[in-house]
């Protein structure tokens, strides 16, 4: 799923300008955005008729003629040159104002494509808009759990995106284990990985402190297994024999009506940066890990009861 920030006159802190600087500092302001976003699938469009929009009365073309100077074409001429060759490069330029409007209303789930305006002063009836970071990545993680699209593009996005953890070799590939499909537990898992992040990196020494906190941080249980085994041992990020026993569980289906509850997990450990400080390392996203004989994955043999 692309993700498009959508700017225009609605970026700009006020829309009345009495001189062409005021215009230049609030273009500065939107320039320093596109070193902001660093999530993947994440391009940043300036509508093609920012110059021509009258959405908040008059266009910023009709405010020229009552600048000092407004009325010579060719300042005109040279500061909208100025405009494209310094302010609008590296922007998409390929929507107008209307069109980023109307793409914010609704993903466009066939095309793999979603809009959010950035609006930090006024507010876009019925379009996705925010006003600061930490509202765009509200925004991101909602699209990452309602649209995973599929494994590879969720695991892509998510990772560029919540960059406190770290991922072993195994993340990715553990999630086409879950019997009925990852794609169909987005959601919670991305509520799982959220707190976690906003856990990590931790100074808190205790295992059972620090488990506690991330129980109360979402309504999703975390808990331990209880007992070490070699299937919950992980070698991640140049960490021999990682203890991941420690699983949050996601058991809530996308499925709206679904109150049922669902056997998932997401298996991390505690991974030492120093004397001091630790990171969470993801290890497993999904399936469960068996803790009896066979492998990582198995499924636990039942066992049946003699006549």
């Amino acid at each position: 799923m692309k993700t498009i920030i959508g700017i225009s006159n609605f970026s700009f802190e006020f829309q009345k300008f009495s001189h062409f600087n005021e215009i230049q500092e609030q273009l500065n302001k939107l320039k320093e955005l596109q070193c902001k976003f660093s999530q993947s699938s994440v391009s940043l469009a300036i509508a093609n008729d920012i110059l021509k929009d009258k959405y908040f009365g008059q266009s910023l073309e009709i405010q020229f003629k009552n600048f000092a100077f407004g009325g010579d074409k060719i300042v005109i001429g040279t500061f909208k040159s100025k405009l494209e060759r310094g302010y609008f490069r590296g922007f998409n330029r390929g929507y107008s104002g209307n069109e980023l409007k109307e793409l914010a209303l609704l993903p466009d789930e066939g095309n793999r494509i979603c809009c959010t305006l950035y609006a930090p002063k006024v507010l876009i009836s019925g379009s996705a808009s925010f006003k600061t970071i930490k509202d765009f990545s509200d925004y991101y993680e909602k699209i990452l759990g309602e649209y995973p699209i599929c494994e590879d593009s969720y695991f892509e996005r998510a990772t560029t995106h919540f960059t406190n953890l770290i991922y072993g070799d195994e993340a990715r590939s553990s999630m086409d284990e879950v019997d009925d499909g990852f794609c169909n537990y987005s959601i919670s898992f991305t509520k799982c990985l959220r707190a976690l992040n906003d856990f990590s990196p931790t100074d808190i020494v205790s295992t059972k402190q620090k488990v506690d906190m991330i129980n109360s941080m979402t309504s999703y249980q975390c808990t331990a297994e209880g007992h070490s085994h070699r299937n919950f041992k992980f070698d991640i990020n140049g960490y021999v024999q990682l203890d991941c026993q420690y699983h949050m569980k996601p058991s809530d289906r996308n499925a709206k009506g679904d109150s049922s509850f669902h056997h998932k997990r997401l298996y991390f450990g505690f991974l030492p940066m120093d004397d001091k400080t630790w990171k969470i390392a993801i290890a497993v996203i999904g399936p469960h890990i068996n803790n009896g004989s066979g492998g990582r994955y198995d499924k636990p043999k039942v066992l049946r009861k003699k006549k």
